[in-house]
């Protein structure tokens, strides 16, 4: 096997290619494949002439790049090549359009393509594309189901990141498909190496979680628009700031993406957001595929910890190599690491180098959208049976691929890039001083500001638990009220004036059945009542305040819904009792006017009803029939009931509204209520006991 790698550089595209083809050909002559990388900074119709006249009839793929990698380092505005000459192996290319249906692309790859079948050989697909829809990942779908299975590698061409994805110039990127210079193509050479030479392979991306799971609520495809119920901006604008311009705003967010997370695996699946529409109130994340209702976890981006990914790579690849040494390592990253690396982006080939070895051949690009398989080892990545295996679309992680001979290639790569001798003088000491100085504060503030991050987040997850706790055991309305004060940074409940009406239900038969059973089971009845009774009283409009022993103590607006709400009660100890519940309800009900006061000290509160009324009902609930409800006249009358007649013991008024389709009328009785002088009137309904 023989590898060259050939880097030109200069103003003058043309030459610049020229130079790159005719060192690597020094080495490779007659090469069985070309891969190239044109900086998008050049003009890439001249790039792709000088190629295609300095490597002839040489099958030539890639394209335009946002930075290219060789052994001289990361360089921008320059054109890498690589020359393979593959002693016992087969290479066939194939192109097709990139249209808006990425699996009728790999469809049409594949037919150009044959099918490979010799098992003496080990096929591996080197796939570079434009970066089209985002759902690249059906091309990959469909050339593994008619090329069989074989990882796939390599990565997008793209434009101008600089710009930004919103920008149309990002979109303007170009493939070198053999004699053809192409917009909008896919091209893949597929590769059928003698079993000797073995694909190896490490994949990470660095990405670190900044919070629990999250529900995508709302989203078309890949366009998100809710989060746990939240607009998405304003989910962002947790951690973003509420007072930054769109244009800031796009930028920072895509150190923030989600990581799908695939359980008890150790790789993620990283979605980053690529455009905001600020109109329409969705962000598109990619790489694309239906997120709605998709659980994911927040993840942050910063310099270090993407190196680390870096690191992560390598390491998985070393490990597949089992003690080997490479020939060739293959990487391919992503242009949105690369505007997040910024002044160290050196930084991440030199850990791949420090990792596998300075001496290797090392090549690859800058790319739109990283094709690597997550697992390392060629038999796994082709494995039917492991959940990880195959090749995947990927967006900001760092791919590597391995070429391994028991044979030594003979191979050749540029030296690294000479650095200029340093200024002696004391200006250009201090200059340089202060920019490590600023790296090192760029790198400190990040660890902070990814720490502050994580801990805000988790301690906004732990108040949200703390607050649904809370509000299990909080009345509703005191809980809404406290809210609404404290949106307007006021936190204390001032005493309140209520007009409603107040029910009381008391369980029947409760303290000798607690005597008589266990306190699991003695709770467990009990909540057979207060469950569904709860769920009653807050269908009707009430709200519970309390829990007293086996009582519960609530409030409504308005006295007929009171009323309808202890009818319901008593329905639903009906069906208990002929479901052998051994209880009964009596149900008390007044109206008229309380104050909500808060009672207790400095250290434990409640904001509470106090007043004459709230008594008058639980003395009417402590006097009622078991099995009925008992209210007083003023619910009556404002729960629809006719006018009582002017007389003690008249009769009982009309049937009316209030107790249509009751088993009986309303019984009107006089009770004795303590602390009153004169009996109280009131009409007791429901069933018979």
């Amino acid at each position: 096997m023989r590898i060259a790698i050939g880097l030109g550089s200069g103003p003058d595209a043309g030459r610049a290619a020229r130079q790159a083809a005719c060192e690597a050909r020094k080495t490779v002559p007659e090469p069985d494949l070309a891969i190239a990388f044109g900086s998008i900074y050049l003009d890439q119709k001249e790039v792709h002439e000088a190629l295609r006249a300095e490597l002839g009839p040489a099958a030539l793929v890639g394209g335009s790049s946002y930075r290219e990698i060789t052994n001289a380092g990361v360089t921008r505005g320059t054109v890498a090549v690589l020359l393979l000459s593959l002693e016992g192996a087969r290479a066939s290319l194939a192109t097709a359009d990139s249209g808006p249906e990425p699996y009728s692309t790999g469809l049409a790859l594949a037919k150009g393509l044959a099918r490979p079948s010799d098992p003496g050989l080990r096929p591996l697909g080197l796939v570079f594309a434009s970066v089209a829809s985002g759902y690249e990942n059906e091309m990959l779908r469909a050339l593994a189901m008619k090329l069989g299975r074989m990882p796939f590698f390599g990565g997008l061409c793209c434009g101008d990141y600089d710009l930004g994805m919103s920008h149309p110039d990002f979109w303007t990127n170009y493939q070198y498909a053999g004699p053809k210079l192409m917009r909008q193509t896919a091209s893949m050479a597929l590769l059928e190496l003698p079993r000797e030479i073995e694909p190896c392979f490490g994949f990470s991306h660095g990405w670190q979680p900044v919070g629990p799971a999250v529900r995508l609520t709302k989203a078309s495809g890949a366009k998100v628009y809710e989060v746990d119920g939240v607009p998405v901006f304003d989910y962002y604008r947790q951690f973003l700031g509420g007072g930054q311009s769109d244009a800031f705003f796009e930028l920072l967010v895509q150190r923030y993406a989600f990581a799908l997370e695939d359980e008890g695996s150790p790789y993620s699946v990283v979605k980053l957001p690529v455009a905001c529409d600020f109109k329409e109130g969705c962000i598109t994340y990619y790489p694309a595929e239906d997120l709605q209702g998709r659980s994911v976890r927040l993840i942050q981006a910063s310099r270090r910890a993407l190196l680390e990914g870096a690191r992560e790579a390598a390491l998985r690849l070393r490990a597949a190599l089992a003690g080997r040494k490479p020939d060739l390592v293959f990487m391919v990253s992503c242009c949105a690491r690369a505007s997040i690396l910024h002044s160290v982006i050196g930084r991440e080939l030199e850990v791949v180098q420090e990792i596998l070895g300075r001496e290797v051949p090392l090549f690859g690009f800058y790319s739109g959208g990283e094709i690597a398989p997550p697992l390392s080892r060629y038999d796994d990545v082709v494995s039917p049976d492991l959940p990880m295996a195959g090749s995947c679309y990927h967006v900001t992680t760092v791919g590597l691929m391995a070429l391994c001979s028991p044979k030594p290639a003979v191979s050749s790569f540029p030296a690294p890039a000479l650095m200029e001798e340093a200024d002696p003088g004391r200006e250009a000491e201090r200059l340089r001083k202060l920019l490590a100085r600023s790296e090192e504060i760029l790198d400190s503030t990040e660890s902070f500001l990814s720490n502050l991050s994580r801990k805000s987040y988790q301690d906004a997850e732990r108040l949200r638990k703390q607050n649904e706790v809370i509000h299990r055991y909080t009345p509703h309305e005191v809980w809404k009220e406290v809210g609404r004060r404290a949106d307007r940074g006021e936190y204390e409940l001032p005493d309140a004036e209520f007009n409603g009406a107040f029910l009381f239900m008391d369980v029947k038969g409760f303290t000798s059945f607690s005597e008589e059973h266990e306190a699991a089971e003695v709770v467990r009845r009990l909540n057979e009542i207060f469950g569904p009774a709860a769920d009653v009283i807050y269908s009707c409009g009430g709200d519970v305040d309390k829990y007293i022993g086996d009582c519960i103590f609530a409030a409504f607006r308005d006295a007929g819904a009171a009323v309808q709400a202890g009818l319901r009660i008593l329905r639903l100890l009906t069906d208990l009792k002929a479901r052998g519940s051994p209880f009964t309800v009596r149900v008390g009900v007044n109206a008229g006017r309380a104050v909500r006061a808060n009672v207790g000290s400095g250290l434990r509160r409640e904001y509470t009803f106090i007043g004459d009324a709230v008594n008058l009902a639980q003395r009417l609930e402590s006097a009622c029939t078991p099995g009925k409800l008992l209210m007083s006249e003023a619910v009556f009358k404002q729960a629809g009931g006719l006018p009582a007649p002017g007389v003690v013991g008249a009769g009982v008024p009309p049937r009316s509204r209030l107790d249509s389709g009751l088993p009986g009328a309303p019984e009107r009785r006089e009770v004795a209520v303590k602390g009153k002088k004169a009996p109280v009137v009131a009409y007791e309904v429901g069933p018979a006991p």
